[in-house]
């Protein structure tokens, strides 16, 4: 899963409308953000066997630390802790909290939809996956799908801001369908222009409904 994971940053958004859209487009992200720092690190591996499946060429067959489900669970239990932490403690605190783990979890769960059986279950072992990478067309539509669900739920909250993520959308929509022609040769690069692209969108996000924290963080 690519573009689709930010379906979960809108939803989040709409359920917590305090949250700013940029830290959400890095909580959907948390994972692939520290997955691909350990892959520069050389801690987390993977290696591009063309044609491994139809949509990619990417064997990753060692990330316990980001993308088994034990550690997933981790993750999203640490995001929220810290969200707690920075809340004040008002009605609105245990919403956000779980809105944010949540967010983090459901990069997870969606991958599991589209990856070989590649997803630990515990550290690297009893690997998951339902594979539907192996079906380009209706992966790259997936993908989509769920990308303009999110942005359409989540659109009542735009105000005039609206256009910005129609056009956003187009983007990231153009992003996805480059990633299946145009694709890095090596893990590093994987990794690399990956962390960029995610950056990018959180910058990008700002642009798109530059907010400012609300009250629910200081009261």
């Amino acid at each position: 899963m690519f573009i689709g994971h930010y379906s979960a940053a809108f939803a989040a958004r709409r359920l917590a409308p305090e949250l700013p859209l940029p830290a959400l487009f890095i909580a959907c992200q948390l994972i692939d953000l520290f997955w691909g720092g350990l892959v520069l690190l050389g801690v987390e591996k993977l290696r591009i066997i063309p044609g491994f499946n139809a949509s990619n060429g990417l064997d990753l067959y060692f990330m316990p630390y980001t993308h088994s489900l034990s550690s997933a669970l981790a993750w999203a239990v640490a995001a929220a802790f810290i969200c707690w932490r920075l809340l004040p403690n008002n009605n609105a605190r245990s919403r956000i909290t779980a809105v944010v783990g949540l967010t983090v979890l459901s990069h997870w769960l969606l991958d599991l939809l589209v990856h070989m059986p590649d997803l630990p279950l515990w550290f690297d072992s009893a690997k998951v996956g339902l594979g539907w990478w192996n079906y380009r067309i209706f992966a790259l539509l997936l993908e989509l799908a769920l990308l303009w669900m999110g942005i359409a739920w989540c659109l009542p909250l735009a105000g005039d801001y609206r256009k910005r993520y129609l056009l956003l959308g187009l983007a990231m929509s153009g992003v996805q369908v480059y990633s299946l022609l145009e694709q890095p040769d090596n893990g590093t690069a994987v990794a690399q222009q990956l962390l960029l692209i995610y950056l990018v969108l959180a910058g990008a996000a700002w642009w798109m409904h530059p907010v400012r924290l609300r009250s629910t963080w200081t009261a």
